[in-house]
C-alpha cells in the first residue's frame, strides 16, 4: 500500500522520510515546532497540556490525509482542545478493558507487571501467589491491552476524518477489519517503540535531558501521526469505492429493469 493513494502497494521508506522531514520542512514555522515541545513539556505537569497534544494529533492525522508539506499551527486552540478531549476520551475508553483484567487478577498488594517479566517458569508463577486464574486473567489483560492499542490508532483516524464520536463509529468499523491499515498500524507501533527508547536514553543525559526528551518525544509524536494519516485514505478510499460500486450496480440494475419492462 503506497500510503499516498496507491492501494496495493507498499509502505515504503519514502513515506517515513517525508514523516521525519516534515518539522524540519522549509513551510515549517519555528514557532510552531517551539510550542508543540512546550506543549510536550507542560504535558508532564498538567492533563489540559496533554488534551491540546492529543487534539494536535488529531490535526497532524487531517494533514497527513491531505499529504501536507508543513507542520499545522497551533491555532484555534478551542477546536483543538475539544478534538483532543474527544481523542483523550475514546483512549482511556479502550484501555479500561485491559486494567480491568489486570485489577482483577492482582488484587491487593500483588506483584508488579514488571516483576512478572522474570516469571518465565509456571513453578515461578506459583512463588509469586499467582495462581492459575491469576495468571489466565494477566494474559487476557495483556491480549486486551495490545487490542486497545490498536483500536486505539484506529479511532484516532476515524475521529480525524468525521470530526464526532457518533459520526466515526463506522469509519472504526471499518478501518478495524481492513487488512491494509494493520501495515500501517505496525508502522506507527514500529516508531513509536522506537521513540520510547530514545526518549528514555534522552532523559538520562544530565541537565539539558529533559528538554532532549520532550524535542524526541514531540519529532516522534509528529512522524507516528503523519504515518497515521497518510495511511489513511488508502485504507478508507476502499470504503468509499465499495460504496460508489454498489451505488452504480444499484442503478445499472434499476436501468436493465426499466429496458426489460420496455
Amino acid at each position: 500500500m503506497r500510503i499516498r493513494g496507491h492501494l496495493d502497494s507498499d509502505m515504503d521508506v519514502s513515506d517515513l522520510e517525508a514523516a521525519f522531514a516534515l518539522p524540519l520542512a522549509e513551510d515549517t514555522s519555528l514557532d510552531t515546532a517551539v510550542i508543540g515541545v512546550l506543549s510536550t513539556l507542560a504535558s508532564v505537569a498538567t492533563p489540559l497540556a496533554g488534551i491540546l497534544l492529543a487534539g494536535y494529533v488529531v490535526r497532524l492525522v487531517r494533514a497527513g490525509d491531505r499529504e501536507a508539506t508543513a507542520l499545522p499551527s497551533f491555532d484555534d486552540l478551542t477546536g483543538m482542545a475539544v478534538d483532543g478531549a474527544r481523542l483523550s476520551g475514546a483512549l482511556v475508553a479502550l484501555q479500561l478493558p485491559a486494567l480491568a483484567l489486570a485489577t482483577a487478577a492482582l488484587p491487593g498488594p500483588g506483584p508488579s507487571i514488571a516483576m512478572l517479566s522474570y516469571a518465565t517458569h509456571p513453578e515461578m508463577l506459583g512463588l509469586l501467589g499467582l495462581t492459575a486464574l491469576d495468571t489466565a486473567g494477566l494474559v487476557a489483560a495483556g491480549l486486551a491491552s495490545l487490542a486497545g492499542s490498536y483500536l486505539s490508532l484506529v479511532a484516532t483516524v476515524a475521529l480525524a476524518r468525521e470530526g464526532s464520536l457518533a459520526a466515526s463509529v463506522p469509519a472504526v468499523r471499518d478501518l478495524a477489519f481492513d487488512r491494509s491499515f494493520v501495515r500501517v498500524a505496525s508502522a506507527v507501533a514500529l516508531v513509536v517503540f522506537v521513540a520510547r527508547l530514545l526518549v528514555f536514553l534522552c532523559a538520562s543525559v544530565p541537565v539539558a535531558g529533559t528538554v532532549l526528551a520532550a524535542l524526541a518525544s514531540f519529532l516522534f509524536l509528529v512522524v507516528s501521526a503523519t504515518l497515521l494519516g497518510r495511511g489513511a485514505p488508502a485504507v478508507t478510499a476502499r470504503r468509499v469505492d465499495a460504496t460508489r460500486d454498489s451505488h452504480a450496480d444499484g442503478v445499472n440494475a434499476e436501468s436493465a429493469e426499466s429496458l426489460k419492462s420496455a
